[in-house]
This record gives structure tokens, sequence and C-alpha cells, in this order.
């Protein structure tokens, strides 16, 4: 037993060399002012002989490495107040002995195998490749319960009114080796100077996406502010502006200087970072952040287009990662310098990333988990002097990752030396981006629901939660207010007779229909769509009378009109709450910073988003709120705009949905 009674230091410390019984004859009751932490290293039995009340006023959150097994005698019931969402990877088998009721306010649909029954208030749907009524076949059947009891709890000693408790017999501590009470001592004020002499660090590491650059983009930050007319800028300021590609019509660049800072960058603005300061006597944490630039992007200097498209190369995925130990060792080296004194005793990470920066993210999430096998721990071996001794990289003892936060994960990899020929796929070579939850505090991803781009596949985790926007609307990096002017269908061509009206060729009429057919929800929110054609003469009429000529008509359907930015913002405000909660040392988010302000018409949204994230429910917009946002906010990320001239790198998917891969 110890009792220490220094200021800021009090403690009571008891130590059961073995075992601990108590007997409490009637009440007991505890109050903690903070928290508690429990720690049971074999199996735990507990048995309460009447009723258990447990009030939750937060969250609740459980986890089960293997099976879970519920028996009750009597009813179960279950009260939700928002949404139900269960998951299972194998089987889902309901049975019981009299009845099963199903009952939805206004739908209900199964849906199993590509075939699907749905029942709302316009009737009763029934879609599959063939129907069969009273035509054979069998019901399935599924795999039954095997539940198992749980084992009762070992007594604590007897006791009576004047006796101490039974003694355990006398050579029970025989074969149990233990310390004399002298090496005892010394071995707790070992462990005493270890803690008064050593911090718990927390660094932040920031990895963003492809063609995102948080210094190009503050560097012409000027070039897009939203009250600026370049026209009527000084000249000096208007040629600054046109090198980097700004024409102060709308116009901006297709690079890292044309885009705006993303989430990430944000967030890396807002992490307290202790690196410059001078730490107090008594300071027992401190935090640090690193960032790394957007995959195929170098401050103050030319994108690479060939990283930009297959994540390789010197500013490419693997790089990125591989330059991330560097980068932190840097801000600890910098800490260090101005806390000459300093030891670390123990490293907590969050980690953070956009895009292809989420890929990079999650291999360098994994490649620490492997201790004092990985990058960093060769980087800032565990013998370095601002390292506390023992300090060993082991994982949850020396250093946890506790939160990792994504934006929209886009491994996206062309590698046809190893076989991966498209970014589409799922084999990104080299690549580990599987997230475990038992090896992380912490995962949370945040989905584009109206990403469909055929090159942006989608890698899930185990906690995903799908929000308004396409790719860049989650994780940012739009401008301000911007033209967007593209093509949302693919160019039909047909060839007609050149007297033929362009309105009454093939490809209009059949662009038309599918007008009305593919993007109906885009109208319904008030989208203006038009279809826009274009003819060229065939190069062989000069051979034949004026009533045979020919032409190639072509006929898309184009939207034209100005995007406002602002949507990723909400999710800035989402992403860093979240994280917050989790300990991730933030700064409050300044109100008076124009350049992450809300607009008022967004903060009903940002308040539904924000509880969602935090409850696990759905978002719950209006059909007013959809509007608004589709007509103002959501980009319309797939397009048939050709880039580099011919190729249609924004292409959509054949089938409109986008492709996803699962956490592995």
């Amino acid at each position: 037993m110890r009792i220490e009674d220094r200021q800021g230091q009090e403690q009571i410390y008891l130590h059961a060399q073995r075992d601990w019984d108590e007997n409490i004859e009637h009440d007991q009751t505890v109050r903690i002012g903070h928290e508690r932490h429990d720690t049971v290293e074999a199996n735990s039995y507990t048995e309460l002989k009447a009723e258990e009340h447990r009030t939750t006023h937060a969250d609740r959150r459980v986890e089960v490495g293997a099976d879970d097994h519920l028996g009750i005698g009597g009813s179960q019931h279950v009260r939700i107040g928002n949404g139900k969402f269960v998951e299972a990877g194998q089987e889902i088998h309901l049975n019981s002995g009299i009845k099963v009721v199903l009952e939805a306010g206004s739908e209900l649909t199964l849906k199993g195998g590509g075939s699907w029954i749905k029942l709302d208030a316009s009737g009763i749907c029934i879609n599959g490749a063939t129907v069969k009524m009273n035509s054979g076949g069998v019901p399935g059947r599924g795999a039954g319960i095997h539940i198992l009891g749980p084992l009762l709890p070992g007594a604590a000693a007897v006791s009576q009114a004047g006796e101490v408790l039974s003694k355990p017999p006398s050579n029970a501590l025989a074969t149990v080796p233990f310390s004399s009470p002298v090496e005892e001592e010394e071995e707790e004020e070992e462990e005493e100077e270890l803690e008064e002499g050593g911090i718990t660090l927390r660094i932040g590491v920031f990895f963003d996406g492809t063609g995102n650059n948080r210094s190009n983009s503050e560097s012409v930050a000027g070039c897009h502010a939203k009250d600026v007319n370049l026209q009527d800028a000084a000249e000096d300021i208007r040629r600054f502006c046109a090198a980097y590609g700004y024409d102060g019509l709308g116009r901006s660049p297709n690079n890292s200087y044309g885009n705006d800072v993303t989430n990430v960058a944000r967030l890396y603005d807002l992490y307290v970072d202790q690196s410059y300061e001078k730490l107090g006597p008594d300071a027992k944490q401190a935090s640090v952040a690193a960032y790394l630039e957007g995959i195929g992007t170098s401050s103050g200097g030319d994108d690479s287009l060939y990283s930009q498209a297959t994540g390789l190369g010197g500013v490419g995925l693997i790089a990125r990662f591989e330059q991330a130990p560097a980068f932190i060792l840097k801000r600890l080296e910098l800490l260090r310098g101005n806390n000459p004194d300093l030891l670390i005793r123990c490293v907590k990470f969050d980690i953070f990333g956009f895009s292809r920066g989420a890929a990079a993210a999650r291999h360098f999430a994994n490649d620490l988990l492997k201790g004092p096998d990985s990058l960093l721990a060769a980087a800032l071996p565990a013998d370095s002097p601002m390292l506390a001794p023992g300090f060993a990289w082991q994982p949850k003892v020396d250093f946890g990752i506790a939160f990792v936060g994504l934006f929209d994960t886009v491994a996206g990899i062309l590698d046809p030396l190893h076989g991966d020929l498209t970014p589409a796929n799922a084999l990104n070579p080299g690549l580990n981006l599987r997230l475990a939850a038992c090896d992380i505090g912490k995962i949370v991803q945040f989905v584009a629901r109206d990403e469909h781009r055929y090159n942006f596949a989608l890698v899930r985790t185990d906690n995903d939660i799908v929000l308004p926007g396409a790719h860049s609307d989650i994780g940012g990096g739009y401008l301000p207010w911007a033209r967007e002017t593209l093509l949302l269908t693919k160019p039909r061509l047909s060839t007609e007779k050149s007297y033929v009206a362009n309105e009454r060729a093939k490809a209009y009429l059949d662009t038309r229909r599918a007008l009305d057919a593919d993007l109906l929800q885009l109208q319904r929110y008030g989208l203006e769509l038009e279809i826009v054609n274009w003819a060229v003469n065939s190069e062989n009429n000069y051979r034949k009378a004026w009533h045979q000529e020919e032409k190639r008509v072509y006929a898309a359907v184009r939207s034209d009109r100005q995007v406002a930015g602002e949507l990723s913002l909400v999710y800035l405000r989402a992403m860093r709450e979240v994280a917050a909660r989790e300990g991730a040392p933030f700064n409050v988010i300044d109100p008076s910073d124009n350049r992450m302000a809300l607009p008022p018409m967004l903060e009903a949204i940002a308040a539904k988003v924000l509880a969602a994230v935090l409850t696990g429910a759905a978002v719950g917009l209006t059909e007013s709120e959809e509007a608004l946002l589709f007509r103002r906010y959501i980009h319309l990320s797939a397009h048939w705009n050709a880039s580099l001239g011919i190729v249609f790198a924004n292409r959509p998917t054949d089938s409109g949905i986008r492709a996803e891969y699962p956490n592995e």
C-alpha cells in the first residue's frame, strides 16, 4: 500500500501480489469524479441475484472479439429513437414459434439475389428475373440457434463477525515468486520517476488528396476570393494570377493551384502544434502535427501528371507514406530544441487523409502497428535521447493509434508492371489498406453519397458514414465559387443527311430520352439542363449531290451553372468534433474566420449531419434541403468533359453506381 499526498499527484495505490477478496455485508457505493479503467487479463464472471439497472448518458460502445450469447427468460423490449442498423457477414436467421410481424410506416422492402419486393403507399412492386407463384421450389433454411449459458462466479472468502477472513493453506504461496518489500519499493520508485520524467505526446499526421496542396492553394488564395473582380485588380496582381491560370472570368487552372484547401489541410491548421513552444515544468502532455502534400503535387512547383494519373512516382502515394517519418521527426526535433530535457513516455497518433491521401493514411497506420519494425521506429529508434527509458515501440504499450479520420478513400493505383491495369479495381499492389478496429481507438470514414465516377472506386472501412455530396464535397478542395460547365451524358453520334435538322437526328432524340430517363432526379431538384448538339460535315460531300450530302451529328446533356464550395465545411466541423471527442487536440473553429465560415442556409443541415455522425443514424434531410444542396452545393463530379484533350478521366460508371471494395 502506498499513499501519495503531494499536491497535484495525490494517489492511493494498493497492490495484491496474488488474490484479493472483498466481502461487504450491506451496501457499497462508489463515485468516480473522472474516468474509470478496468482491465481483466483472463475471464470475468458476474452474478446479479436481483435486478440490474444501468443508465448511460452518452454513447455505448461494445466490441466482442468472438461470439456473443444472450439468453432471456421472458421478453425483450428495445426502443430506438432513430434507426437500427445490423450487418452480418454471412447470415441473419429470425425464428418464432408462433408468428413474425414486420411493420413499416411508409415502406417495406425485401431484397436478395438481384430480386426484390417493395411495399409502400403506392402498392406492391415485385421484380425478378422470373416471378413464380405455386411453381415448386423450396424455402431457404437458417443455421438455427446454438446458445451457450454463462458460468457462475466463484465466491469471496467467508467472513464472520470478529474474525479475520478464512486463511489460505500454509503452502499456498510456496511456488509463487515474489519480491521483497525493499525490491517492491525500489520498483515503485523507478515507475514513479518514469511517470514524472516523461510526457504523453499526441502526434497528428495529415495526408492530403491527389492534386491538393495546402501551400499552392494558399499562394493563390487572392485569385479566387469571393468578392474580388480581377478585371479591376492591380496589374501586378492580375499578372500573378494569370501566371497560375486564373483569368478573372471564373475559370481556374486544372492543377493544385486551381483547388481550394481541403478539409485535411484545414484540420491540420486547427490541430494544436506545440513544436515551437516552451512547455511548462509540470507539463504531462504535448502535441505536434505533420502535413503531407497531396499526391502528384510539390509546394511551389509544377504538378506531376504521371503521379496524379497512376498514384506512383516520386510524389506518389507510397512516396508520401515513406516521407511521413521525416516530417514527424522534424516536428519532434523542433519540440525538443525548445525543451532540451523533454522525455516522451507515450505516443498517441491521430491520422487523417482524403482520397489517395486516405489510402496513404491507412497504409501508414498499418506500418505503425509493426512496432519496432515500422519506418517511424527506424527513423526514431527506441534508444533516442528524446524517448524515455524503457520505450520500445510496442503497440498499445508505448504508443497507440487513438483516431483515424478518413474522407472518402480512393486508392486508384495504376501499375501495369505489377498487373494493375486500371485504377478502378481493388488490386493496389504494395498497399495495406485494411483497418482493424481492435488495433485502433476509433475509425471514422465519411463517404460521398453522390460520387459515381469510374476511376473513383471506394475502399470501405467498418465504420463508414454516407453523406450527401461528391468526392471533393466531402473532403474539400472545390473553390468557394466556380462556374461548372459539363457534359453529363456520353456524346451520342448519328450520321444524317445534311438537310436534316440536328434536332431531328437520332443522336439528339436518343439524348432526349436519356435526359428524361436518367437525369430526372437532377431536374426534380431544379437543375437547369439542356441538350447541346453540333454537326461535322462528311469529308466525302464534295463527291455527292446536295441531297446526298451527309453530316455527323453529336448530342449530349449539358449543365452550366455556378456552384458554391462550402458544403465541405459542414463535414470539416463534423470530423473535428468526432475527433475532439476522442481526445484529439483541436482548436475550436474561429467564427470570425471567413475562410471557414458556414453560410446560414447550411446551418440546419450541419446540425443534422453532426447528429448523424455522433449517433450513427441517417442524416434525414427534407426534400427542400436536398434540393438546396443539389442546386447550389453538390458538384456533378461525373461527366464527359475530356481531360488532356482525349482522356475522359471523370466519366461515370456504366451502371451509374460507384464501385466499392471491402475493408481488406
